[in-house]
């Protein structure tokens, strides 16, 4: 019987030492992240491929494929696993399909992507998160954001603030799904917008393996910078009224 009892607090030792299940699969499971994101980082560099070589690549490929809008989005979906830019994707999606099938195309795999983005930031972040906000201060201001998340994203949105510093920031600060999601679909339309409509301006991508610039149509570009100019007056008015409330983003 002593043998035993002594056996069970070595064993809850034990156990503190090694962690929880839990916590054990999200250090596996963020050393693999890590592998891949650190191979494609590799393969990027021995290449000295640039994100407007790989979207050429992508272009090329699926330009002709039947399933080429469904590949699109769900390549979206995945592009925060990797931190690839998140808007020479919505140019991509422009040339491909123009503004019309390209805003359903990345509306759904965007925000899919951010929904993944939010959960990844929620699963490995939320601990580091925690720690950083037992300060009195950074505990206020997450305070504030969880309570105003829809306005916070929307102004965030409508500023082009870096889309996956966004995502993955508002799931290790456990701000509202809910209204991350809303927020996120609004906030990003008018700046898919304006990235489908330079997309759609760009000519032939193939001359970039030629060490060419495509050419660009002037009317689709002014509407792009039209739409850029809109967001970032509507940013402005969001935080304006936030500002006159007293409590904004």
């Amino acid at each position: 019987a002593d043998g035993l009892g002594a056996a069970a607090p070595r064993a809850r030792r034990g156990r503190r030492v090694t962690g929880s299940p839990r916590a054990a699969l999200r250090r596996w499971a963020g050393a693999a992240w890590a592998s891949v994101l650190v191979g494609y980082l590799v393969v990027v560099v021995r290449t000295g491929s640039t994100p407007l070589d790989v979207l050429a690549e992508i272009v090329r490929f699926l330009v002709e494929h039947p399933a080429g809008p469904v590949l699109y989005a769900l390549l979206c979906v995945v592009r925060p696993l990797f931190l690839f830019s998140s808007s020479v994707l919505t140019i991509g999606a422009g040339h491909l399909y123009g503004p019309a099938l390209g805003l359903v195309v990345v509306t759904i795999g965007q925000n899919a992507g951010a929904l993944l983005a939010y959960g990844l930031g929620a699963w490995f972040g939320a601990d580091l998160a925690g720690r950083a906000l037992e300060h009195p201060r950074w505990r206020g201001v997450a305070a504030r954001l969880r309570r105003h998340t829809f306005e916070t994203v929307l102004t965030l949105r409508l500023l082009f603030t870096p889309y996956d510093a966004v995502n993955y920031t508002a799931g290790a600060l456990r701000l509202r799904r809910r209204e991350f999601v809303a927020g996120n679909v609004l906030g990003s339309i008018a700046g898919s917008l304006t990235f489908l409509l330079f997309g759609a301006s760009i000519g032939d991508l193939s001359v970039l393996a030629d060490g060419h610039w495509p050419t660009l149509d002037p009317w689709t570009l002014a509407g792009s910078a039209t739409l850029l100019g809109v967001s970032l007056l509507v940013s402005r008015a969001v935080r304006r009224r936030a500002g006159a409330r007293g409590d904004g983003p």
